[in-house]
């Protein structure tokens, strides 16, 4: 393998990764923003720049060969110093200008966020904001995102973060639910009703995925589904009881609270960003303002009220 044959710049160290992290040209050439055949194109001028294949076809997946298996330590290695060198520019970077990518989960990201944001935009009107909803945790190490508004406490040793409040949830049904429903007086009540859960992958429905809240009777699961806001839409449709955010339900309305003195889950916000990151001073700029309005939206976060 000569000097050029070799993987040439961060482009190709990139594409090279993103096909090996995802298994398959479809899905590395949306992780990149690119089209398939491009992506299919760019593979193929790097593999003859080489004068051997990387990867052998399987169907769909994208194996790789020999040769892709001995430069894949080095590309990660690069990977890393390139990630390193875009942090260290990022640190002294002093314009209140470009792009910020905040990752949030929907129902923050899609009712929340956009309405309080306007105001910041009025502040900082070069700064574009750029709202990534995600059920995942996106990688802020990989700088996926900027900024992350994230339930739970982060486990990334790397990440600074602040716990901001904590987020109460509810028991919620329609009206048209429960005009037709035994009443619902303790959380016992439950085993009479139908539920709405919400899964994740590999494991069964809950009211709140990820816990089993073995403290709530059984009910009949009658719509489950793996999106927060597909379960706000079964409730507002009258499937049944869900377990949701009040601060949500307080933006969307038409759901009656039951037991309202009852939070059924608890968890803490947390707004996250990488260490390197807190000298740049967009990021900060952005970062102080969502810490200014989720603690102002405190109570609305942890009951439902309105600041």
């Amino acid at each position: 393998m000569n000097s050029k044959s070799a993987l040439r710049d961060w482009s190709d160290i990139r594409l090279f990764l993103a096909i090996v992290e995802h298994g398959s040209l479809l899905a590395a050439s949306e992780h990149l923003s690119l089209s398939q055949p491009t992506l299919g194109r760019r593979l193929a001028a790097m593999e003859k720049r080489m004068g051997v294949p990387l990867f052998v076809r399987t169907g769909r997946r994208m194996q790789l060969t020999d040769t892709g298996r001995t430069i894949l330590e080095n590309a990660q290695r690069m990977e890393r110093e390139m990630l390193a060198i875009e942090r260290a520019v990022e640190v002294h970077s002093k314009s209140l200008a470009g792009e910020v990518i905040i990752t949030a989960t929907e129902g923050t990201g899609t009712e929340w966020l956009p309405p309080e944001l306007t105001e910041f935009r009025r502040r900082y009107p070069d700064i574009t904001l750029n709202i990534r909803v995600d059920s995942r945790s996106m990688d802020l190490l990989r700088r996926e995102a900027d900024i992350a508004l994230r339930l739970g406490e982060p486990k990334e040793p790397e990440l600074i973060g602040r716990r901001l409040v904590t987020v109460g949830f509810g028991l919620y049904a329609a009206p048209s639910y429960l005009e037709q429903a035994p009443p619902v007086n303790s959380l016992d009540d439950l085993a009479d009703h139908d539920l709405i859960g919400l899964e994740q992958a590999g494991s069964a429905a809950h009211l709140v995925p990820g816990d089993d809240l073995a403290h709530l009777p059984a009910g009949r699961f009658v719509f489950t589904t793996n999106s927060p806001a597909a379960q706000m839409s079964a409730a507002r449709a009258g499937y049944g009881i869900a377990v949701l955010s009040h601060r949500w339900v307080a933006l969307q309305g038409g759901l009656v609270p039951l037991l309202p003195d009852t939070n059924v889950f608890e968890t803490s916000m947390w707004l996250l960003t990488h260490e390197e990151l807190r000298h740049s001073a967009r990021i900060r700029a952005v970062s102080d303002f969502l810490t200014e309005r989720v603690l102002a939206n405190k109570e609305q976060f942890e009951g439902g009220k309105a600041a």
